[in-house]
């Protein structure tokens, strides 16, 4: 399958800006907050945001929750005239979960926690960076277990190319996240030996479906993102992901030769599931920062794009 026809076929389906008339929110929450500031966050709110009671309310929620609001209905800011006292924000809205989808986690991945301490931006930008760098160790893993069984010397390569494209993309998020105050953690798996069923299915799930729809999320970023730094790091990202999506599709038709019939149906079982769920994640997407640009047609792309890739 040549997954490039996919990519570029709902790429010419997407604006400059979202056009999409209905918001796209996940599956979220209502919340209630009151939360007292040290003075050293009063410092940084009053100089960097000009005491903007929204902000507070959203670094406070973020904080405790390592959620993000949708909304925020209401809100009181109390700063203190005594710059060495607490001061305190009350507030209520809407919260969601946010899910970054960029790059192919390894099998045996652990999640990055949020230490809630950086701005939404600078949190994002770190989560993609961490998710990048985890990408490098699953490339070095993959290329590793086909060199073992002695898959194609060319598919090997690819693997070994798409680590380094993903070193890449990891130090361009770090630096980005790093100017916007975020911290990132260093990527963490369980190093169990996978058999060749478990990596077959592994790269049904992240190559096949959620790569592939990465790079089309990065590619709708590099025309939508305001910033212009951001805009030129995402098509670069967006160019090199939809050549390891199109390694996925080939490793998967090698896999394919290699398993029997049950095996083979169980891939494909994996492929179809991940496809059911990217609706879901693109419910994540939509709620990431505005500076990644407008995505509330998230979802629409997401099952077009499915679509594409089942018809």
């Amino acid at each position: 399958m040549d997954v490039r026809h996919a990519l570029f076929a709902v790429l010419a389906t997407v604006s400059l800006t979202s056009c999409n008339t209905e918001p796209c929110t996940g599956g979220g929450e209502d919340f209630d907050l009151e939360e007292t500031l040290t003075p050293e966050q009063v410092n940084e709110l009053v100089e960097d945001y000009g005491a903007d009671c929204e902000v507070a309310c959203r670094e406070a929620y973020a904080r405790n929750t390592s959620w993000e609001p949708t909304s925020v209905d209401s809100c009181d800011l109390h700063v203190p005239s005594d710059p060495t006292q607490d001061g305190q924000v009350t507030c209520s809205g809407v919260g969601a979960v946010i899910e970054c989808t960029e790059g192919r986690r390894p099998l045996g991945h652990v999640e990055a926690s949020d230490d809630g301490h950086t701005s939404p931006l600078g949190r994002s930008l770190a989560a993609m960076a961490y998710l990048e760098a985890a990408s490098v160790d699953a490339f070095e893993q993959l290329a590793d277990a086909l060199v073992s069984w002695g898959a194609p010397k060319e598919l090997v390569e690819r693997c070994h190319d798409a680590a380094a494209d993903e070193r890449h993309h990891a130090r361009w998020f770090a630096a980005l996240a790093a100017a916007h105050g975020g911290r990132v953690p260093t990527p963490t798996r369980e190093h169990d030996v996978p058999t060749r069923l478990e990596l077959a299915e592994h790269n049904a799930r992240e190559g096949c479906v959620f790569e592939t729809f990465a790079a089309l999320i990065a590619g709708v970023r590099a025309r939508r993102a305001p910033d212009l730094r951001l805009r030129r790091v995402f098509a670069r990202v967006a160019a090199d992901e939809a050549r390891h999506a199109q390694l996925a599709w080939d490793l998967d038709e090698w896999f394919q030769g290699e398993l029997d019939a049950g095996a083979v149906a169980r891939v494909d079982a994996a492929r179809d599931e991940a496809l059911a769920q990217l609706p879901a994640r693109a419910r994540g997407v939509a709620q990431l920062p505005a500076a990644f640009g407008a995505l509330d047609d998230a979802v629409r792309l997401a099952e077009e794009f499915g679509a594409r890739l089942t018809g």
